[in-house]
């Protein structure tokens, strides 16, 4: 089956936050512009979907996942997927674009939860066979639908000031599903959660003298362990991790204030201005003056 690209500019929202909603109900398609449920394809945005109604068999990267009323999960840009089959099935796509909502969405990594539905829980998806998953109760579905819904009507209405509603809904149920998946009781949503409550710990006090020996006793494993289990989930070790989070709130002052790079490095956790600077570098591609003067440019 030829794989489908959806592109953020036919999908997303054309206000100040990159946030649409599209509902599916019944079987039958297409349902409206644009849409791909019963297609096989990719998107360059990311995609919240909320199973409200019915079952189905929902293909991702090649692997059938079945899914039922209370499944949410997360698509990530340039997954390929689609669903096989639908009985009775309704639900949400929340569509999103996380680099363009970055700076709204990072303080949410200081939840445990968050990390774990929408950062690890993707990546492990094929390893847990989809059992991380996050499945809601009746109850709490509900309460989600009424977030959304609302969500919806300011996405249609498009009234002043929409976009900033749309954000604030989109938030609420960020945090509502964050809490949600903190109470799951599956065993491999317990070990995301685990990792996810580490990542929120680095996030929150990332201007900590950390070492491996710390980390290691917060999350009450043993280095060797840590290491392996963290990287399998992110791709990096802790101390890169920490070191990424540490740049990304250096490039939010170098833009949002006066304050020189030897002020910034240790508000950001770096014992010096040249470290700092080796380490921006190396991610950026580019000195943290170079970085301030075109982010800059591009504001005016």
């Amino acid at each position: 089956m030829k794989n489908v690209t959806a592109l953020r500019r036919k999908y997303l929202s054309g206000g100040a936050y990159p946030i649409a909603i599209k509902t599916i109900s019944g079987d039958t398609s297409p349902q409206h512009e644009g849409d791909l449920t019963d297609i096989r394809h990719s998107h360059d945005f990311a995609e919240l979907v909320i199973i409200t109604e019915g079952y189905g068999i929902h293909w991702i990267d090649g692997e059938d996942y079945p899914v039922t009323a209370g499944d949410i999960f997360v698509i990530q840009g340039k997954t390929a997927h689609y669903f096989k089959e639908r009985h009775k099935l309704c639900l949400f796509n929340v569509m999103f674009e996380p680099k363009r909502l970055g700076r709204n969405l990072q303080k949410l990594q200081e939840i445990a939860g968050y990390n774990a539905l929408f950062l690890l829980e993707p990546a492990y998806r094929r390893r847990h066979k989809f059992k991380s998953r996050l499945h809601i109760t009746r109850h709490a579905l509900t309460h989600a639908e009424t977030i959304v819904k609302r969500m919806d009507e300011e996405f249609q209405l498009q009234q002043p000031g929409y976009d900033t509603m749309l954000l604030s809904f989109f938030m609420e149920l960020l945090v509502f599903l964050s809490r949600e998946y903190s109470m799951m009781e599956i065993p491999q949503a317990k070990s995301l959660y685990r990792i996810g409550n580490i990542i929120g710990e680095l996030e929150r006090h990332y201007k900590r003298n950390w070492q491996l020996d710390d980390i290691a006793r917060f999350a009450c494993m043993s280095k060797s362990n840590l290491l392996t289990v963290f990287k399998e989930a992110t791709g990096q070790s802790p101390i890169e991790y920490l070191i990424r989070i540490r740049l990304q709130k250096a490039a939010g002052m170098l833009v949002s204030t006066p304050l020189t790079i030897g002020e910034i490095a240790p508000e950001c956790g770096f014992a010096d201005s040249n470290y700092l600077t080796r380490q921006f570098r190396k991610v950026y591609k580019i000195a943290p003056r170079e970085f301030r003067k075109k982010s800059l440019v591009n504001i005016k």
